[in-house]
């Protein structure tokens, strides 16, 4: 049966009549059900304007429904003719002072204009009278929030919540209020006294499990989304931030079987390979790694993390070369991403490519110079390349850009006492010593050349002793 058939057997008769009338140019009366009955028809296949005209020819039949002009008030607004709608609007006041609809409507039309305040006062005259006012709280929070006023947003979110503590879109307001202001002491504390007046709400375990992760609290997080699933065991959002805060707390095999739950048939959410591509990765897996990283990227081809993450794979399993063919598709995709920068840089000396290993770090400093990090693996690198005087001139602008970093300073002393020039290594390594003696460990570990070389290890003795 083909679309057009199919769409004349669904017709009401009243169109089919409307029509053969119109084609007539014979005079339409229809009672107001069948006005709507044909405006409806034309509304849902997106003929607006045949919509409109109908309704204009209704509301000349029957010039004092307030049902047909309230129809025709929002054919007006689809069309991009918001003052004629308001106009009618202010004429079905008239008639019918209490109208909620009509409150409503003009809320939607101000907001559309941009108008929130004018929005927010017409949509506080439909609170009285309404049989949800819990979602016209929601439409009054979120009209707040397009003014930037947020302490009003919450205000009326927790109205809305107070009256119906099921409201999804109000829970979901709120977590994004909280997220957006960093809010998370205020979102842990709002979502905990929710729950207190409705312990059986999956949402509000769901978003306190959420405050969790973003206070760092992992343990608490995995707890709140358990409770979650316990509600609701098909939860797919509990079980993936579930699989993530696990992943935070390094149970990476626990949050591959929390993500795998999260999983629908047929997935298409290239992220979730992601996440269960890097647990692999912690835990060693480097094949099962790989296979879930080309799984995201054939879903998202420039998801430049899941290039990245076969690199990583490939460097593991010894395959610089083709790790490298990765991190170029990578930083194609983010050009300026540091952590990409410096694990190009290293595969290429690994590879022997010098110049190139030193340009990458180059770019890598330039796009962030504030990473201690960047600055720590080129003056390795340097080092490791017998570079000691370039290495300590880098690391000479680095403690320009970071004069509080310890860990430059340890650095230094390492490069220089391997670079035969002790007195100066003494100062670097007193002076970081000074500020920070457990940073002497990450050196050790970090460089364990250092620990070896005997004028080190006796200043070493010297200053601790």
């Amino acid at each position: 049966m083909d679309t057009e058939m199919e769409e004349n057997l669904n017709k009401p008769w009243q169109v089919d009549r409307y029509e053969e009338l119109v084609r007539q140019n014979s005079s339409v009366y229809f009672d107001v059900d069948d006005f709507e009955e044909v405006i409806d028809h034309y509304l849902v296949s997106g003929s607006y304007d045949k919509s409109l005209e109908v309704a204009n020819c209704a509301c000349r039949v029957h010039p004092t429904s307030i049902p047909l002009m309230l129809k025709k008030a929002q054919l007006l607004v689809s069309v991009n003719r918001e003052d004629n709608a308001l106009e009618l609007l202010s004429r079905v006041e008239t008639l019918d002072p209490s109208n909620n609809d009509v409150f409503l409507t003009k809320g939607a039309i101000y907001s559309q204009l941009r108008d929130y305040e004018k929005a927010i006062e017409e949509y506080n005259k439909a609170v009285s009278g309404a049989d949800e006012p819990d979602y016209i709280y929601c439409n009054i929070a979120i009209e707040y929030e397009n003014l930037g006023n947020f302490d009003k947003t919450l205000e009326y979110l927790d109205k809305a919540l107070k009256h119906n503590p099921d409201n999804d879109l109000a829970i979901y307001e709120a977590a994004y209020c909280f997220d957006l202001l960093s809010l998370t002491e205020e979102g842990i504390s709002f979502f905990m006294s929710l729950i207190d007046r409705n312990p059986y709400s999956t949402e509000a375990w769901f978003n306190l499990g959420v405050s969790y992760i973003n206070a760092g609290l992992y343990e608490k997080s995995v707890e709140a989304l358990e409770y979650a699933l316990a509600i609701e065991p098909g939860h797919e959002h509990s079980w993936f931030h579930k699989g993530y805060a696990l992943s935070l707390l390094n149970r990476h095999a626990e949050a591959i079987g929390a993500y795998n739950e999260s999983m629908q048939e047929d997935e298409a959410d290239p992220m979730k390979f992601y996440y269960i591509g890097e647990c692999h990765e912690k835990l060693e897996d480097y094949e099962n790694a790989r296979s879930c990283y080309l799984k995201a990227i054939r879903l998202d081809p420039e998801m430049a993390d899941a290039w990245a993450g076969l690199a990583v794979c490939n460097i593991e399993m010894n395959i610089p070369e083709e790790a490298i063919r990765y991190l170029e598709k990578a930083l194609t995709l983010d050009p300026g991403n540091v952590n990409y920068l410096s694990l190009f840089a290293n595969t290429c000396y690994t590879l022997e490519k010098f110049d190139e290993a030193i340009s990458a770090f180059e770019k890598a400093i330039k796009s962030d110079p504030d990473d201690e990090e960047t600055w720590l693996e080129y003056a390795e690198v340097l080092s490791k390349m017998e570079e000691h005087d370039k290495a300590r001139n880098l690391l000479l602008r680095g403690m320009d850009i970071l004069p509080d970093s310890t860990g430059l300073l340890y650095f230094m002393s390492a490069v220089l006492f391997r670079g035969g020039k002790k007195n100066e290594g003494r100062f670097f390594l007193e002076e970081a010593y000074s500020r920070d003696p457990e940073g002497l460990d990450k050196l050790l570990k970090r460089f364990p050349a250092a620990g070896e070389n005997p004028s080190f290890i006796d200043t070493l003795d010297s200053i601790t002793s």
